[in-house]
C-alpha cells in the first residue's frame, strides 16, 4: 500500500499520468466519509445498551418524573400520593388571594379618599375618628378624640388617643362608609381545586348507589372526634334523605390499640347484616383507653355468636381493614375522621352547618331532574 500512493505520487510530480493523479482526490474523500460511518456506527452500538433505561415519558400532562432502575415514577402517581395536602393547599392559596385582594381594595378607598380632601391616610383617619356618623358606623358612644396631629406631651390635645381596638373599628367604619359610596366590582375567579377520585372500595355503605351525594368517610372507632361526629351524619342522613349515599372507610390509627379488631368486629356483624347497628354500639360503648367485649356486643346485638367468633378470630376482614388503611395513607389522610363529600375533603370533627354548605353547593350545581 505503502509502494502504491509512492508511485502515484512520483507519476504526479513528473506529469506523466495527470489523469490518475485526478481519480485520487475523489477515492481519498470516498475513504475518509467511509471512515466516519464506521466510527458513528461503533460509537451508536455503544450507546445502543442503554437507550432501554432512559425515562419514558408517558402522556404530555403526565410526564415520568423519576425512575429507579427499570421502574418509571410519573407526575399523577406523586400527586395522587399527596392529593389530600395539595388539595388543602389550594384551599389556603385561594384564601389567601382572597384576603389580599380584600386587603389592596381597602388600602385603594383610603387612598382614594385621602387624596379627594388633600390630606395623608393619617390625617383621614384621624378625622373619622372625629366623626358623629363614623362614630355610629363603628358602634361608638360618640365621637372618639385623637391627639391632633404633631403635638406632643407638653402641648395641648384635643382628647385621649383612642386604643387599638377602637382605632380599628374606626377604619373599618370609614372603610364601611367608602365601600357604600363607591362601586366596586371584583373579577378574580374563585379557585376550584381539583376533585379527588376517591375509591368506595367494598365497603359497607348506606344511601342509594345513585345518590347526588357521596360522603366517604375514613374513621377510626376508638377516635373520639370520630364519636362525636356519629351524631351529625345520622341528622344529615335525616335532612337529606335518598340524596346522600354513605361508605365508611376503616382507618385505625397507630395509637388506638383496638381499633383495628373493632374495624374487623363490625364487618364481621356485616355479614349477619348488622354492620350499622354494631358500628353505632362500638362508638357508643367508647371508653379512653380501653377496649370492647366483641362477643357480648354481638350477643347483645341478637347475631349468631358462634358464627361471629369464627370470623373474628380466623382474621377474616384482616386483609380487608389493611386495605382501606394503605388506601387512606395514598391519600395523605394524616387525621380522623377524614371526610370526602363528592371528592371534596372535608377534614376533622366539623359542625353540621359546614356539611350542609358543601352539600347544599354541590346540589344546587346539578341539573334539575
Amino acid at each position: 500500500m505503502v509502494c502504491y500512493g509512492s508511485r502515484e505520487i512520483s507519476q504526479s510530480l513528473h506529469g506523466t499520468t495527470a489523469l490518475n493523479h485526478m481519480t485520487t482526490i475523489p477515492t481519498f474523500r470516498i475513504l475518509i466519509a467511509l471512515g466516519f460511518l464506521v466510527l458513528f456506527a461503533a460509537l451508536y452500538s455503544i450507546r445502543w445498551p442503554f437507550q432501554a433505561y432512559e425515562p419514558q415519558s408517558t402522556t404530555s400532562g403526565n410526564p415520568v418524573v423519576a425512575t429507579v432502575g427499570t421502574d418509571s415514577i410519573t407526575l399523577r402517581e406523586v400527586e395522587q400520593a399527596a392529593a389530600l395536602s395539595l388539595y388543602q393547599a389550594d384551599q389556603q392559596r385561594s384564601q389567601l388571594l382572597q384576603q389580599a385582594l380584600q386587603r389592596k381594595i381597602e388600602e385603594t378607598l383610603l387612598a382614594a379618599e385621602a387624596s379627594r380632601k388633600g390630606v395623608s391616610v393619617s390625617q383621614l383617619l384621624a378625622e373619622a375618628s372625629q366623626s358623629e356618623s363614623i362614630a355610629r358606623f363603628a358602634d361608638l358612644p360618640g365621637p372618639v378624640k385623637r391627639m391632633s396631629l404633631g403635638t406632643t406631651q407638653d402641648s395641648p390635645s384635643h382628647g385621649a388617643s383612642p386604643d387599638l381596638e377602637e382605632q380599628a373599628r374606626i377604619r373599618q367604619a370609614l372603610l364601611v362608609s367608602l365601600r357604600r359610596k363607591t362601586d366596586i366590582h371584583i373579577t378574580l375567579p374563585p379557585t376550584e381545586p381539583p376533585i379527588l377520585t376517591i375509591s368506595i372500595d367494598d365497603d359497607p355503605s348506606i344511601g342509594p348507589v345513585d345518590a347526588s351525594i357521596t360522603i366517604v368517610e375514613f374513621s377510626d372507632f376508638q377516635c373520639p372526634y370520630c364519636q362525636k361526629s356519629v351524631a351529625v351524619l345520622k341528622e344529615l342522613r335525616r335532612l337529606y334523605g335518598e340524596k346522600i349515599r354513605m361508605v365508611y372507610r376503616d382507618y385505625p390509627g397507630p395509637n388506638h390499640p383496638y381499633a383495628s379488631q373493632a374495624a374487623e368486629a363490625a364487618q364481621c356483624a356485616g355479614e349477619q347484616r348488622k354492620y350499622w347497628e354494631y358500628h353505632d354500639i362500638l362508638f357508643d360503648r367508647q371508653t379512653p383507653g380501653k377496649g370492647w367485649d366483641f362477643l357480648a356486643l354481638a350477643k347483645e346485638l341478637g347475631l349468631q355468636p358462634d358464627s361471629f367468633a369464627t370470623c373474628l378470630n380466623a382474621g377474616r376482614y384482616r386483609e380487608e381493614v389493611a386495605k382501606d388503611l394503605q388506601d387512606g395513607f395514598t391519600l395523605g389522610i394524616t387525621s380522623t375522621p377524614t371526610y370526602f363529600i363528592n371528592g371534596r375533603p372535608l377534614v376533622g370533627a366539623k359542625p353540621l352547618a359546614e356539611f350542609q354548605a358543601v352539600i347544599d353547593r354541590l346540589l344546587s350545581q346539578q341539573p334539575a331532574s
